[in-house]
Protein backbone atom coordinates (compact mmCIF):
# COMPACT_ATOMS: atom_id res chain seq x y z
CA UNK A 1 0.00 0.00 0.00
CA UNK A 2 3.15 2.32 0.46
CA UNK A 3 3.40 2.98 -2.99
CA UNK A 4 0.26 3.97 -3.75
CA UNK A 5 -0.19 6.32 -1.16
CA UNK A 6 3.26 8.07 -2.02
CA UNK A 7 1.62 8.16 -5.75
CA UNK A 8 -1.36 9.87 -3.85
CA UNK A 9 0.60 12.34 -2.46
CA UNK A 10 2.64 13.11 -5.43
CA UNK A 11 -0.50 13.85 -7.25
CA UNK A 12 -1.91 16.08 -4.18
CA UNK A 13 1.75 17.95 -4.79
CA UNK A 14 1.61 18.01 -8.55
CA UNK A 15 -2.34 19.18 -8.40
CA UNK A 16 -1.33 22.09 -6.81
CA UNK A 17 1.45 23.19 -8.87
CA UNK A 18 -1.15 22.55 -11.96
CA UNK A 19 -3.46 24.82 -10.61
CA UNK A 20 -6.44 21.91 -10.27
CA UNK A 21 -9.86 23.86 -9.94
CA UNK A 22 -10.72 20.17 -8.03
CA UNK A 23 -9.60 18.38 -6.16
CA UNK A 24 -10.72 15.12 -4.22
CA UNK A 25 -9.62 12.78 -1.68
CA UNK A 26 -10.82 9.83 -0.03
CA UNK A 27 -10.36 7.05 2.67
CA UNK A 28 -13.01 4.54 3.11
CA UNK A 29 -12.66 1.46 5.67
CA UNK A 30 -15.05 -1.71 5.07
CA UNK A 31 -15.68 -4.93 6.98
CA UNK A 32 -17.32 -7.60 5.07
CA UNK A 33 -18.55 -10.95 6.47
CA UNK A 34 -18.90 -12.51 2.73
CA UNK A 35 -16.26 -11.11 0.98
CA UNK A 36 -17.09 -13.81 -1.99
CA UNK A 37 -20.93 -13.40 -1.39
CA UNK A 38 -20.94 -17.13 -1.22
CA UNK A 39 -22.21 -20.33 1.04
CA UNK A 40 -18.72 -20.02 2.95
CA UNK A 41 -18.96 -17.23 4.50
CA UNK A 42 -15.13 -15.55 4.59
CA UNK A 43 -15.06 -12.17 6.19
CA UNK A 44 -12.00 -9.32 5.09
CA UNK A 45 -11.26 -5.48 6.33
CA UNK A 46 -11.06 -3.54 2.84
CA UNK A 47 -9.30 -0.30 2.81
CA UNK A 48 -9.91 2.39 -0.37
CA UNK A 49 -8.12 5.07 -0.77
CA UNK A 50 -8.89 7.45 -3.86
CA UNK A 51 -8.32 10.93 -5.51
CA UNK A 52 -9.41 12.67 -8.35
CA UNK A 53 -7.93 15.89 -9.97
CA UNK A 54 -9.73 18.23 -12.65
CA UNK A 55 -8.61 21.06 -14.63
CA UNK A 56 -11.05 23.19 -16.89
CA UNK A 57 -9.75 25.24 -19.86
CA UNK A 58 -12.88 27.20 -21.10
CA UNK A 59 -15.16 24.44 -22.28
CA UNK A 60 -13.08 21.44 -21.77
CA UNK A 61 -11.58 19.84 -19.34
CA UNK A 62 -9.36 17.08 -18.26
CA UNK A 63 -9.52 15.05 -15.02
CA UNK A 64 -7.10 12.12 -13.81
CA UNK A 65 -8.04 9.69 -10.51
CA UNK A 66 -6.95 6.90 -8.96
CA UNK A 67 -7.88 4.23 -6.67
CA UNK A 68 -6.40 1.59 -4.55
CA UNK A 69 -8.20 -0.98 -2.90
CA UNK A 70 -6.09 -3.20 0.41
CA UNK A 71 -7.45 -6.25 1.16
CA UNK A 72 -6.33 -7.58 4.79
CA UNK A 73 -7.08 -11.30 4.66
CA UNK A 74 -6.85 -11.88 0.66
CA UNK A 75 -4.12 -9.68 -0.16
CA UNK A 76 -3.57 -10.96 -3.21
CA UNK A 77 -6.88 -9.36 -4.22
CA UNK A 78 -5.71 -5.63 -3.82
CA UNK A 79 -5.55 -3.76 -6.40
CA UNK A 80 -4.97 -0.01 -8.33
CA UNK A 81 -7.24 1.79 -11.22
CA UNK A 82 -6.39 4.55 -12.36
CA UNK A 83 -8.20 6.96 -14.88
CA UNK A 84 -7.08 9.61 -17.44
CA UNK A 85 -9.77 11.37 -19.45
CA UNK A 86 -11.02 14.58 -21.57
CA UNK A 87 -13.90 15.47 -21.47
CA UNK A 88 -16.15 18.71 -23.25
CA UNK A 89 -19.18 20.85 -22.73
CA UNK A 90 -20.90 22.59 -25.70
CA UNK A 91 -24.21 24.33 -24.46
CA UNK A 92 -26.91 24.46 -27.14
CA UNK A 93 -28.70 26.99 -25.49
CA UNK A 94 -29.86 27.90 -21.72
CA UNK A 95 -31.52 25.11 -22.00
CA UNK A 96 -29.69 22.44 -23.70
CA UNK A 97 -26.64 21.00 -24.28
CA UNK A 98 -24.59 18.06 -24.95
CA UNK A 99 -21.54 16.91 -23.15
CA UNK A 100 -18.85 14.12 -24.41
CA UNK A 101 -15.60 12.32 -22.49
CA UNK A 102 -13.14 9.78 -23.70
CA UNK A 103 -11.45 8.10 -20.65
CA UNK A 104 -8.45 5.68 -20.55
CA UNK A 105 -8.57 3.32 -17.45
CA UNK A 106 -5.77 0.88 -16.49
CA UNK A 107 -6.17 -1.67 -13.83
CA UNK A 108 -2.91 -3.29 -11.63
CA UNK A 109 -3.91 -6.64 -9.41
CA UNK A 110 -1.38 -8.83 -8.14
CA UNK A 111 -0.01 -11.33 -9.79
CA UNK A 112 -2.46 -14.35 -8.66
CA UNK A 113 -4.82 -12.22 -9.86
CA UNK A 114 -3.15 -10.31 -12.96
CA UNK A 115 -6.20 -12.38 -14.91
CA UNK A 116 -8.17 -9.37 -14.24
CA UNK A 117 -5.97 -6.74 -15.67
CA UNK A 118 -7.33 -4.90 -17.99
CA UNK A 119 -6.83 -1.53 -20.19
CA UNK A 120 -10.33 0.27 -20.86
CA UNK A 121 -11.48 2.79 -23.33
CA UNK A 122 -14.77 4.70 -22.91
CA UNK A 123 -16.31 7.03 -25.01
CA UNK A 124 -19.44 8.86 -23.63
CA UNK A 125 -22.11 11.30 -25.45
CA UNK A 126 -24.68 13.07 -23.57
CA UNK A 127 -27.54 15.51 -24.30
CA UNK A 128 -29.79 16.91 -21.42
CA UNK A 129 -32.69 19.42 -22.03
CA UNK A 130 -35.62 21.21 -20.20
CA UNK A 131 -39.03 20.73 -22.14
CA UNK A 132 -40.14 23.31 -19.27
CA UNK A 133 -38.90 24.47 -16.11
CA UNK A 134 -40.63 21.42 -14.61
CA UNK A 135 -39.58 18.60 -17.11
CA UNK A 136 -36.05 17.24 -18.10
CA UNK A 137 -35.26 14.77 -20.78
CA UNK A 138 -31.86 13.21 -21.04
CA UNK A 139 -30.40 10.55 -23.33
CA UNK A 140 -26.29 8.95 -23.55
CA UNK A 141 -24.17 6.76 -25.36
CA UNK A 142 -21.59 5.05 -24.23
CA UNK A 143 -18.67 2.43 -25.82
CA UNK A 144 -16.56 0.68 -24.06
CA UNK A 145 -13.46 -1.52 -25.38
CA UNK A 146 -11.69 -3.58 -22.12
CA UNK A 147 -8.79 -5.63 -22.82
CA UNK A 148 -7.48 -8.44 -20.32
CA UNK A 149 -4.44 -10.07 -19.80
CA UNK A 150 -6.48 -13.17 -20.09
CA UNK A 151 -7.96 -12.78 -23.10
CA UNK A 152 -11.39 -14.45 -23.08
CA UNK A 153 -13.08 -11.50 -20.79
CA UNK A 154 -12.02 -8.84 -23.67
CA UNK A 155 -15.45 -7.80 -25.06
CA UNK A 156 -16.26 -3.92 -26.60
CA UNK A 157 -20.04 -2.87 -25.40
CA UNK A 158 -22.70 -0.05 -26.77
CA UNK A 159 -25.13 1.67 -24.56
CA UNK A 160 -28.34 3.79 -25.21
CA UNK A 161 -29.86 5.53 -22.09
CA UNK A 162 -33.40 8.07 -22.52
CA UNK A 163 -34.76 9.13 -19.36
CA UNK A 164 -37.79 12.19 -18.72
CA UNK A 165 -37.79 14.05 -15.45
CA UNK A 166 -41.14 15.54 -14.37
CA UNK A 167 -41.36 17.42 -11.14
CA UNK A 168 -44.84 18.78 -9.27
CA UNK A 169 -45.58 21.42 -7.21
CA UNK A 170 -46.09 19.16 -4.23
CA UNK A 171 -42.89 17.93 -4.02
CA UNK A 172 -43.43 14.64 -6.12
CA UNK A 173 -40.97 13.78 -8.94
CA UNK A 174 -41.72 11.22 -11.12
CA UNK A 175 -38.61 9.58 -13.83
CA UNK A 176 -39.18 7.14 -16.09
CA UNK A 177 -35.67 5.40 -17.97
CA UNK A 178 -34.92 3.40 -20.86
CA UNK A 179 -31.90 1.55 -21.06
CA UNK A 180 -30.43 -1.02 -23.78
CA UNK A 181 -26.91 -2.55 -23.93
CA UNK A 182 -25.03 -4.90 -26.17
CA UNK A 183 -21.92 -6.71 -24.78
CA UNK A 184 -20.02 -8.35 -27.23
CA UNK A 185 -17.18 -11.07 -26.11
CA UNK A 186 -14.29 -10.86 -28.72
CA UNK A 187 -13.06 -14.88 -27.96
CA UNK A 188 -14.51 -15.77 -25.04
CA UNK A 189 -13.55 -19.80 -25.68
CA UNK A 190 -9.90 -20.25 -25.75
CA UNK A 191 -8.99 -23.72 -25.18
CA UNK A 192 -10.56 -27.17 -24.71
CA UNK A 193 -10.29 -28.56 -21.21
CA UNK A 194 -11.46 -30.34 -18.29
CA UNK A 195 -9.12 -28.63 -15.57
CA UNK A 196 -8.93 -28.87 -11.42
CA UNK A 197 -7.71 -26.39 -9.20
CA UNK A 198 -7.31 -26.13 -5.72
CA UNK A 199 -8.68 -23.21 -4.91
CA UNK A 200 -7.27 -21.06 -7.77
CA UNK A 201 -10.20 -18.89 -9.16
CA UNK A 202 -8.62 -18.51 -12.66
CA UNK A 203 -6.19 -20.94 -14.12
CA UNK A 204 -4.60 -21.27 -17.76
CA UNK A 205 -7.88 -19.40 -19.16
CA UNK A 206 -10.34 -20.89 -17.19
CA UNK A 207 -12.90 -20.45 -14.34
CA UNK A 208 -12.96 -22.91 -10.84
CA UNK A 209 -15.37 -21.85 -8.08
CA UNK A 210 -13.01 -20.58 -5.33
CA UNK A 211 -13.26 -22.33 -1.95
CA UNK A 212 -11.34 -20.91 0.75
CA UNK A 213 -10.82 -24.09 2.22
CA UNK A 214 -9.14 -25.61 -0.56
CA UNK A 215 -11.65 -27.76 -1.71
CA UNK A 216 -10.48 -28.53 -5.68
CA UNK A 217 -13.02 -27.94 -8.43
CA UNK A 218 -13.32 -28.20 -12.22
CA UNK A 219 -14.37 -25.64 -15.18
CA UNK A 220 -14.81 -26.09 -18.97
CA UNK A 221 -13.92 -24.15 -21.53
CA UNK A 222 -14.36 -24.73 -25.58
CA UNK A 223 -12.74 -23.87 -28.46
CA UNK A 224 -14.24 -21.54 -30.90
CA UNK A 225 -13.13 -18.93 -32.85
CA UNK A 226 -16.24 -16.45 -33.23
CA UNK A 227 -17.11 -13.79 -30.66
CA UNK A 228 -20.47 -14.58 -28.59
CA UNK A 229 -22.80 -11.34 -27.66
CA UNK A 230 -25.39 -10.60 -25.12
CA UNK A 231 -28.41 -8.29 -25.87
CA UNK A 232 -30.40 -6.74 -22.57
CA UNK A 233 -32.91 -4.39 -22.00
CA UNK A 234 -34.45 -2.65 -19.21
CA UNK A 235 -37.10 -0.25 -17.79
CA UNK A 236 -36.89 1.28 -14.62
CA UNK A 237 -39.43 3.54 -13.05
CA UNK A 238 -38.86 6.28 -9.82
CA UNK A 239 -41.29 8.21 -7.90
CA UNK A 240 -40.27 10.25 -5.03
CA UNK A 241 -42.13 13.15 -2.70
CA UNK A 242 -40.57 15.50 -0.05
CA UNK A 243 -42.81 15.69 3.26
CA UNK A 244 -42.12 18.85 4.72
CA UNK A 245 -38.52 20.24 4.17
CA UNK A 246 -36.45 17.42 6.18
CA UNK A 247 -38.32 13.94 5.06
CA UNK A 248 -38.30 12.49 1.30
CA UNK A 249 -39.47 9.02 0.29
CA UNK A 250 -38.31 7.40 -2.98
CA UNK A 251 -39.51 4.02 -4.69
CA UNK A 252 -37.72 2.64 -7.83
CA UNK A 253 -38.80 -0.30 -9.73
CA UNK A 254 -36.79 -1.80 -12.53
CA UNK A 255 -37.24 -4.95 -14.92
CA UNK A 256 -34.38 -5.79 -17.50
CA UNK A 257 -35.01 -8.75 -20.05
CA UNK A 258 -32.25 -10.78 -21.95
CA UNK A 259 -33.23 -10.10 -25.75
CA UNK A 260 -30.32 -12.33 -26.99
CA UNK A 261 -27.14 -14.18 -26.30
CA UNK A 262 -26.19 -15.84 -22.66
CA UNK A 263 -23.01 -15.18 -20.31
CA UNK A 264 -20.00 -17.51 -21.71
CA UNK A 265 -18.66 -18.71 -18.59
CA UNK A 266 -20.38 -21.96 -16.48
CA UNK A 267 -20.77 -19.56 -13.84
CA UNK A 268 -20.66 -15.97 -12.53
CA UNK A 269 -19.49 -15.16 -9.30
CA UNK A 270 -19.78 -11.42 -7.03
CA UNK A 271 -16.62 -9.93 -5.27
CA UNK A 272 -17.53 -7.36 -2.12
CA UNK A 273 -15.74 -4.03 -3.26
CA UNK A 274 -13.96 -6.09 -6.09
CA UNK A 275 -14.80 -5.77 -10.01
CA UNK A 276 -15.38 -9.34 -11.58
CA UNK A 277 -15.55 -9.07 -15.25
CA UNK A 278 -17.69 -12.21 -15.12
CA UNK A 279 -20.31 -10.67 -13.26
CA UNK A 280 -21.90 -6.85 -14.17
CA UNK A 281 -25.53 -5.63 -15.31
CA UNK A 282 -25.55 -8.13 -18.96
CA UNK A 283 -24.73 -11.34 -16.11
CA UNK A 284 -28.89 -11.26 -15.35
CA UNK A 285 -32.67 -10.85 -16.14
CA UNK A 286 -35.11 -10.13 -13.81
CA UNK A 287 -36.31 -7.19 -11.79
CA UNK A 288 -34.94 -5.18 -8.67
CA UNK A 289 -37.30 -2.92 -6.37
CA UNK A 290 -35.93 -0.38 -3.95
CA UNK A 291 -37.59 2.19 -1.03
CA UNK A 292 -35.44 4.49 0.57
CA UNK A 293 -36.57 7.08 3.74
CA UNK A 294 -34.65 10.32 4.03
CA UNK A 295 -34.90 12.42 6.74
CA UNK A 296 -32.44 15.55 8.18
CA UNK A 297 -31.77 15.47 11.18
CA UNK A 298 -30.40 17.90 13.93
CA UNK A 299 -27.19 19.09 12.96
CA UNK A 300 -27.70 18.87 8.87
CA UNK A 301 -26.70 15.30 9.80
CA UNK A 302 -28.84 13.19 6.80
CA UNK A 303 -29.97 9.86 7.85
CA UNK A 304 -30.87 7.25 4.76
CA UNK A 305 -32.50 3.88 5.47
CA UNK A 306 -33.45 1.57 2.30
CA UNK A 307 -34.68 -1.87 1.29
CA UNK A 308 -33.81 -3.98 -1.58
CA UNK A 309 -35.19 -7.07 -2.90
CA UNK A 310 -34.00 -8.36 -5.79
CA UNK A 311 -34.96 -11.22 -8.31
CA UNK A 312 -32.58 -12.47 -11.34
CA UNK A 313 -32.00 -15.09 -13.47
CA UNK A 314 -28.95 -15.79 -14.91
CA UNK A 315 -29.05 -16.94 -18.61
CA UNK A 316 -26.70 -19.57 -19.98
CA UNK A 317 -25.54 -20.16 -16.07
CA UNK A 318 -26.33 -23.80 -14.69
CA UNK A 319 -27.18 -24.41 -11.15
CA UNK A 320 -23.81 -26.64 -9.57
CA UNK A 321 -24.34 -28.78 -6.53
CA UNK A 322 -21.45 -28.46 -4.26
CA UNK A 323 -19.37 -30.91 -5.62
CA UNK A 324 -19.94 -29.47 -9.41
CA UNK A 325 -22.14 -31.38 -10.77
CA UNK A 326 -24.94 -29.83 -13.22
CA UNK A 327 -27.94 -29.44 -11.63
CA UNK A 328 -29.99 -28.71 -15.42
CA UNK A 329 -31.66 -25.79 -14.50
CA UNK A 330 -30.66 -22.16 -14.95
CA UNK A 331 -29.64 -20.69 -11.61
CA UNK A 332 -32.01 -18.17 -9.90
CA UNK A 333 -30.89 -15.83 -6.86
CA UNK A 334 -33.79 -13.64 -4.79
CA UNK A 335 -31.46 -11.12 -2.84
CA UNK A 336 -33.15 -9.09 0.44
CA UNK A 337 -31.16 -6.20 1.32
CA UNK A 338 -31.59 -3.66 4.33
CA UNK A 339 -29.32 -0.51 4.42
CA UNK A 340 -28.49 2.27 6.70
CA UNK A 341 -26.47 5.71 6.19
CA UNK A 342 -25.99 8.23 8.30
CA UNK A 343 -23.48 11.31 6.29
CA UNK A 344 -22.58 14.85 7.93
CA UNK A 345 -21.32 17.34 5.22
CA UNK A 346 -19.26 20.15 6.04
CA UNK A 347 -18.00 23.27 3.85
CA UNK A 348 -14.82 21.06 2.87
CA UNK A 349 -15.04 17.60 3.55
CA UNK A 350 -17.78 14.84 4.45
CA UNK A 351 -18.37 12.00 6.48
CA UNK A 352 -20.21 8.88 6.69
CA UNK A 353 -20.94 5.39 8.41
CA UNK A 354 -22.79 2.56 6.80
CA UNK A 355 -24.25 -0.70 7.12
CA UNK A 356 -25.70 -3.06 5.12
CA UNK A 357 -27.40 -6.63 5.66
CA UNK A 358 -27.98 -9.11 2.61
CA UNK A 359 -29.60 -12.13 2.16
CA UNK A 360 -29.27 -14.27 -0.89
CA UNK A 361 -31.24 -17.29 -1.55
CA UNK A 362 -30.63 -19.42 -4.66
CA UNK A 363 -31.06 -22.87 -6.31
CA UNK A 364 -27.13 -22.84 -6.82
CA UNK A 365 -26.23 -23.30 -2.57
CA UNK A 366 -22.91 -22.15 -3.07
CA UNK A 367 -24.53 -18.75 -3.35
CA UNK A 368 -26.56 -19.49 -0.50
CA UNK A 369 -25.63 -17.00 2.05
CA UNK A 370 -26.07 -14.00 4.01
CA UNK A 371 -23.91 -11.63 5.93
CA UNK A 372 -23.13 -7.80 7.19
CA UNK A 373 -21.15 -5.14 5.58
CA UNK A 374 -19.81 -1.91 7.66
CA UNK A 375 -18.42 1.19 6.01
CA UNK A 376 -17.17 4.18 7.49
CA UNK A 377 -14.97 7.08 5.38
CA UNK A 378 -14.38 10.40 5.02
CA UNK A 379 -13.97 12.65 1.59
CA UNK A 380 -12.39 16.61 1.08
CA UNK A 381 -13.27 18.19 -1.62
CA UNK A 382 -11.29 21.50 -2.67
CA UNK A 383 -12.58 23.62 -5.09
CA UNK A 384 -9.57 26.25 -6.68
CA UNK A 385 -11.59 27.17 -9.80
CA UNK A 386 -14.88 27.45 -11.66
CA UNK A 387 -16.91 24.76 -11.23
CA UNK A 388 -18.57 23.45 -14.47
Amino acid sequence: MRKYTLLTLFMVFLSSHLLADTFSLSLFQNRTENLFQNIYGESDYVSNLSFYIDKNLSQFSIFTQGNYSYLYENPSLSYYVHDLGLDYLYPVNDKSAFYFSLTGKKTFFRSDFSDFNYFSMNFFAAFKTYLSQTSIVKSNYSLEYKNYTSSFFDFVSNALFFSLDKYFPSKTTVKAEVNWGYKYFLHPYISQEIISIDGDLYSNGGRGRHHPDGIDSQFITRTESEGQGIQVFSLTGLIAQGLGNNVGLRLTGMKQWTLSGKNPFMFVEEFYAVENPSYDRFSWEGYQIHSQFTVLVPWNIQLKIGYTIADKEFPGIESLSLDGDLLGITRKDMRKMIEARVEKNFPKFSVFLSYFYINNKSNDLFFEWSGQFFSAGIEWNLFFGEKK
